[in-house]
């Protein structure tokens, strides 16, 4: 007896309890029943209540079988695609990329409700449209692909019945099951690209290493809502790794000397293992400039702002994004298009200065020689010397007293060096403005002895015009 006592100082107080029921014999075990969680409460029905930026994204929860959730704004939404600018401003884009010889695909993420329908509670699914949805995500589909954009088509995963779903319960991403799926779609994309040929091909194989846990951010804003809890989903967790005398890859496909390059959201990150099975599917090097938290423009702007984007182009850019982002945004392309030549770090600008910033507001570049400067050919390129500044305040003067107020945020998930690149408007009714002066809004919390240069060049476009109009 002495003996069993020791052994119980050693154990947790469960662990002896337990042992102690088994010892009393199974018919006075104790025995516990659980039971299935309440549901959402009524505050979830109500949009109201979601009135952080956070909860916003939510908008609104609707119970599912099984502990799935749903949004009604985003995952049973029956529109896809932009607006007539959002597609030509997309189409110059991708003209813009194919002229430095850059292929774009663009990987546009399917809805919940599309792939995950079957987990809908009755009342909810006999409500969302699907027919309706799935017309109008193959239609934006087709865009794409008029817009010259080579865009897999991922209806054939909608409604799916797999032992491991596309989604997780609770959560906005793709499970490493979803991202594999897709990744075997996109490479069949890749292999439609005449410069995918000419791309060195390796051998890749893909491994489960463990679990990965997710404890979903649906969940977490249920949990804001109405205190509901939940149990964390554990899937398999996968890396990709280059097969044999295939070496020269780099694990998660970030290094090497790859052709193809990945940018996009967290659905891209190394926990889901896209880029991995994008090297597996595609046998080619993946280079992952993806960002988690940056939304679907910055990490494709902080990537066309780096060094090894202009020294080494690739031939082929994924750029991986959920139907829910706007893809009309007009400041983003004011930066991404001049990007793609670098702003003004190639060539002679028109106006440049650097300046030390004080509090307030600073005139830092001013047409003084009156210098013919349309700003619908102009282009600003300025850059902080401190890199963790991520906001620029700025006001563009113009000769006849016009001025356009232009504020720019960078992801503080990305490091972009402080610079900001922009064309100035070129607008119908403002491109032919006469730019007078560039005046910067000091940042809040203003770093000591914070410096801008601020450049103003000549857009390529705008160049290859004059040269072609002499």
């Amino acid at each position: 007896m002495k003996r069993m006592t020791v052994n119980f100082l050693r154990l947790s107080g469960l662990t002896a309890a337990l042992l102690i029921a088994q010892q009393a014999g199974a018919a006075d075990a104790p025995s516990y029943t659980a039971q299935p969680a309440a549901g959402l409460c009524p505050t979830a029905s109500n949009d109201a209540a979601y009135n952080t930026k956070y909860l916003g994204f939510f908008t609104h929860l609707v119970p599912a079988q099984e502990d799935w959730l749903f949004r009604t704004t985003y995952d049973l939404r029956t529109d896809f695609g932009t607006s007539a600018e959002g597609w030509r401003e997309l189409k110059q884009l991708r003209d813009e990329l194919k002229r430095k010889g850059i292929d774009l695909v663009v990987v546009y993420q399917p809805t919940r409700g599309l792939v995950n329908r079957e987990k809908l509670n009755p009342q909810e699914k006999a409500s969302f449209n699907y027919d309706l949805a799935k017309k109008n995500y193959q239609a934006a589909i087709a865009q794409f692909r008029k817009a010259g954009i080579y865009t897999p088509d991922f209806s054939p995963l909608f409604d799916e019945k797999q032992e491991h779903p596309y989604y997780f319960k609770g959560d906005h991403h793709w499970t490493p099951y979803g991202a594999m799926r897709s990744a075997k779609i996109v490479a069949q994309t890749l292999k439609e690209i005449p410069a995918y040929n000419d791309i060195p091909k390796k051998e890749f194989e893909s491994k489960r290493v463990g679990l990965l846990s997710k404890l979903g951010t649906f969940h977490k804003a249920a949990a804001q809502l109405c205190g509901s809890s939940y149990a964390p989903q554990y899937v398999d967790r996968f890396e990709t790794e280059p097969v044999g005398d295939s070496g020269g890859g780099d694990l998660f496909g970030e290094g090497g000397d790859a052709q193809v390059a990945l940018v996009g959201t967290s659905n891209s990150g190394p926990a889901y293992n896209f880029a991995g099975f994008l090297e597996q599917y595609g046998k080619v090097d993946i280079l992952n400039n993806a960002v988690s938290g940056g939304g679907f423009d910055s990490s494709l702007l902080a990537y066309m702002t780096s060094k090894e984007f202009h020294d080494k182009p690739p031939k082929i850019l994924i750029w991986e994004f959920a139907t829910h982002y706007d893809m009309a945004q007009k400041s983003f392309y004011r930066q991404a298009m001049p990007l793609v030549d670098n702003g003004c770090a190639d060539g002679k600008p028109a106006i440049s200065r650097k300046v030390k910033l004080h509090a307030g507001s600073n005139e830092v570049l001013l047409n003084s020689g009156a210098l013919p400067i349309r700003s619908g050919s102009y282009t600003a390129d300025v850059t902080y010397s401190d890199p963790g500044v991520h906001e620029l305040k700025n006001t563009i003067w113009y000769m006849n007293g016009r001025r356009e107020q232009l504020k720019i945020e960078q992801s503080k998930a990305v490091d972009t060096g402080g610079r900001y690149v922009f064309e100035l408007r070129n607008d119908e009714d403002w491109s032919n403005q006469q730019f007078l002066s560039l005046e910067i809004e000091a940042p809040d919390d203003m770093p000591a002895g914070l410096e801008v240069e601020a450049k103003l060049c000549q857009t390529p476009k705008a160049k290859s015009a004059d040269v072609a109009a002499n």
